[in-house]
């Protein structure tokens, strides 16, 4: 059976770890989407903590990740120094010529096309992934 990927966007590391313990249960991989502001507020460490306390809970590591890091380059050398799996950044094509070249050293994917599901008003978690999965 093929696991097919999908991709959410979270606030909290209550909402991923119900993402990622209803997509174990339907075979799929979800990717978690972090916006910008997010990880320009709270820092890459932030993210690294996540990622850890996300891996104690699950054990493996049945989720990606995706970061939009917008005309923040520093940002983005960090997170490829971390190795998220994909990131969004906004930059003319010169720059992301070069950007390219730094993410590929690290098996990163840059600007992927996901359809992001907005999760942050959602009352009831569950049904919505439910939906997107089908």
């Amino acid at each position: 059976m093929a696991l097919k990927t999908n991709c959410f966007s979270i606030n909290s590391y209550n909402q991923a770890s119900e993402i990622i313990s209803i997509c174990r249960e339907k075979n799929t991989v979800p990717i978690l989407f972090i916006k910008y502001f997010l990880i320009n507020g709270f820092g890459v460490h932030w993210l690294k903590e996540l990622k850890r306390l996300l891996l104690t809970r699950f054990t493996s590591k049945n989720y990606k990740i995706y970061v939009d890091s917008k005309q923040n380059y520093g940002l983005f050398i960090d997170l490829v120094e971390n190795q998220v799996n994909y990131i969004k950044v906004n930059a003319n094509n010169e720059t992301l010529k070069r950007l390219k070249q730094i993410a590929k050293l690290n098996k990163v994917l840059i600007n992927p096309k996901f359809s992001i599901v907005d999760l942050s008003k959602t009352k009831n978690l569950q049904l919505k992934i439910e939906k997107n999965i089908k």
